[in-house]
């Protein structure tokens, strides 16, 4: 079987099947049967020869059903139906090998009735309709009659051999051969007995006729009675839809009539939408302008910040300059003090020779007095002696006058040196002092370096932002100019709702008339 194919039916289906059930349902009773045999001259006549033919049944039953469900599986149509259920086609034989042998069972109630019922029900569960259900009987017809034929043949046969023995062992009588009929070994019989068994024949078959006209009434009613459960539950099912319609259709005009009441809110509101939107647009329009201002005189804004930089990164590098000079400067000037310091040092050693000149100037003079005390003394003999002593008297004076002289000028170079070593010491303080105020300017214009160029990084993103912002708001201004027309467009459009709806309230009007027709349809069936 096709792992493609609906299954339709399935065991557990099948065993839900109950024959009792359905003859139940059906309203086929012992009565009903009863009734149904007598319409259809079905009498213990017919019981007992088909109870006769027991024989031929299980005889036939297994060709003739293989030949059935040959025929059934040379049809594509039939094939699906088979196919569609779980039971497979041996089971199925099988069945109907065991209903052609209940045909010959001689008992037919109410049990061979739910079992016919059963049978029913199931094919209807396969879509097995009355057209091949009834057409595939023709197989059974034909096989059944031809074995009914057969039979009688057989008989016939039999009882011409036991009339063509002579109880005396004689010849048969030439009289009983006027107006005999020939059998099927070339052998006669006499009109009366050919007479029998073609009676025989029409009341055999008439008897299974009949039978199989009771299973197939019992397989209609199923049909129908499923038939009628379908239409029942698809009345069922109108009546509520109808209903359910009905009550959409009061809800629909209902909300129809809200919405031509909403429609007529909207269309106010569009219009008044619609001055909005072209107020709006004239005031973005004017925002569009005041806008591109902001960007223009953020690009001045932005070209300055970036001068200031310039000159905040230009100071800095004088202010390094600066440092550096005053470093030098300063280290000038602590040479300079070392310098004066040694002179200093190299005065007061001239201070010390020009002491020693002045004691020796002194003695000299000492020296020269006594010279000349000593000239006076010698008289004439000393005058040479004494003009010497004059001589180095005047050098003596003389050597003092300078030696003051120098200590005079020693004693202004010490003031003048001590001034200018005050005076370095005061510039070197002053230099100190120059290069922390400077180091102090250095390190707030590095300050005012990172401020500017955090300002004009700012500015950078404030300008790159306007510029963003331009564009945005002469984006909003062309969308408020469609938005505008949009607003126009919709009022137009819900105008043209409003008058759709009141074509819809009038279908709808229209619709609930119809609606209201088919429920008292469906309540008068």
């Amino acid at each position: 079987m096709s792992e493609n194919v609906n299954i339709k039916i399935s065991d557990e289906d099948r065993r839900q099947v109950d024959g009792r059930q359905l003859t139940g349902s059906i309203g086929i009773d012992s009565g009903e049967i009863n009734w149904r045999k007598d319409f259809t001259q079905f009498d213990e006549a017919d019981r007992e020869r088909l109870d006769a033919m027991s024989g031929t049944f299980d005889r036939i039953a297994e060709g003739l059903v293989d030949e059935f469900y040959d025929h059934l599986q040379s049809y594509s149509t039939t094939v699906g139906i088979l196919n569609s259920s779980t039971k497979p086609v041996a089971a199925l034989r099988k069945s109907q090998t065991e209903y052609l042998k209940d045909l010959g069972s001689g008992t037919y109630g109410t049990d061979y009735f739910d079992r016919r019922a059963r049978i029913g029900k199931i094919h209807d569960m396969l879509d097995l309709g009355p057209k091949i259900y009834l057409g595939a009987y023709s197989v059974y017809y034909r096989g059944i009659l031809d074995a009914i034929a057969d039979d009688v043949k057989d008989e016939l046969i039999s009882e011409g051999e036991g009339a063509s023995r002579p109880e005396s062992g004689g010849s048969r009588p030439a009289a009983e051969a006027d107006g005999a009929a020939s059998t099927a070994k070339g052998e006669t019989v006499d009109v009366a007995t050919a007479n029998e068994a073609v009676d025989a024949v029409v009341e055999r078959s008439l008897s299974v006729l009949k039978l199989l006209l009771l299973d197939q009434q019992v397989a209609m009613d199923t049909y129908i009675h499923s038939y009628s459960q379908q239409i029942e539950a698809e009345l069922d099912r109108r009546e509520e839809v109808a209903r359910e319609v009905e009550a959409a259709t009061v809800e629909l005009r209902e909300t129809s009539e809200d919405v031509a009441r909403s429609s007529q809110q909207i269309s106010d509101i569009a219009e008044e939408q619609t001055d909005s939107m072209q107020e709006v647009a004239g005031e973005v329009s004017s925002l569009s302008a005041t806008v591109e201002e902001i960007a223009s005189t953020t690009d001045q804004v932005r070209s300055t910040s970036r001068t200031a930089r310039d000159l905040a990164e230009n100071g800095q590098e004088s202010a390094t300059e600066a440092i550096d000079a005053m470093e030098t400067v300063e280290t000038a000037a602590e040479d300079v003090t070392g310098d004066v310091g040694q002179l200093q040092d190299r005065v007061e050693e001239i201070d010390d020779v020009v002491d020693v000149i002045n004691n020796i100037a002194k003695e000299t003079n000492l020296l020269a007095l006594n010279a000349s005390i000593e000239a006076a003394r010698a008289g004439e003999a000393g005058d040479g002696f004494g003009v010497v002593a004059d001589e180095i008297k005047g050098l003596a004076q003389e050597s003092q006058q300078q030696a003051d002289r120098i200590e005079a000028m020693i004693e202004r170079i010490q003031t003048d040196t001590e001034e200018t070593v005050a005076n370095l010491q005061q510039t070197n303080a002053a230099i100190d002092e120059g290069i922390e105020r400077v180091e102090g300017a250095m390190e707030n214009l590095t300050e005012i370096v990172e401020a500017v160029t955090a300002a004009a990084e700012g500015i950078e993103e404030v300008a790159e932002a306007t510029d963003d912002q331009a564009a945005s708001t002469e984006e909003v201004a062309s969308m408020t100019d469609q938005a505008a027309e949009k607003a126009q467009r919709v009022r137009d459009e819900v105008e043209e709702i409003a008058a759709a709806n009141e074509e819809q309230t009038a279908k709808v009007n229209e619709i609930s008339q119809s609606v209201q027709q088919l429920t008292d349809a469906v309540e008068t069936e």
